[in-house]
């Protein structure tokens, strides 16, 4: 019998100049059976019960995640991303979904992925999962749902899908200053 494989899946976006939109598509992939050690750390790293969300840490935090993150035993991350406008950003995911969704099954052996739900939302993931099947290019033995932000196991897709965004370059500022701590005076 074959090790059970899943994906945890978020989104994170960057304005860019012109009016368009950096749109990231982040998917963190795991075992279950490794599932209540990432859970142990991250509610570990929670303040006040509140879920783990990137963008509003400082960098200390940032970094005291990512080094909690290193130590979990994932399989790997995939991150992908696509230019879009600020009315273009179902399209810009429903291409990354239809990317990421066959890599994970064919390539990855994942069985199940787990979305952030954008509950409305979701049921675009579901027609994306539809047309895949269609095609031949997934399996009806791909499982797709949706989960909310309060899952633990998605805080990771978060915090990958946001360190990608924060290389996006508005001003060229901010490449990896997002994650490093900052020098104290």
């Amino acid at each position: 019998m074959t090790e059970r494989i899943m994906a945890h899946v978020d989104e994170a976006g960057a304005n860019l100049p012109g009016g368009h939109r950096l749109y990231v598509l982040a998917a963190v992939i795991s075992s279950p059976c490794d599932h209540a050690r990432v859970i142990d750390a991250m509610t570990a790293l929670q303040i006040r019960k509140l879920p783990l969300h990137f963008h509003p840490e400082g960098p200390e935090r940032r970094v005291t995640i990512a080094k909690a993150l290193a130590d979990l035993p994932f399989h790997g991350a995939i991150v992908l991303a696509t230019r879009s406008t600020n009315t273009g950003q179902e399209r810009a995911r429903a291409r990354l979904m239809a990317a990421l969704l066959p890599r994970l099954e064919h390539v990855e052996r994942v069985s199940q992925v787990i979305v952030e739900s954008r509950a409305g939302g979701d049921r675009h993931d579901r027609r994306i999962r539809e047309q895949l099947r269609r095609s031949r290019l997934i399996t009806a033995a791909l499982v797709l749902d949706h989960a909310g932000k309060s899952e633990p196991l998605l805080w990771p897709a978060d915090f990958c899908s946001f360190l990608l965004r924060c290389r996006a370059p508005p001003q060229r500022t901010r490449t990896m200053g997002c994650l490093q701590p900052q020098p104290s005076d």
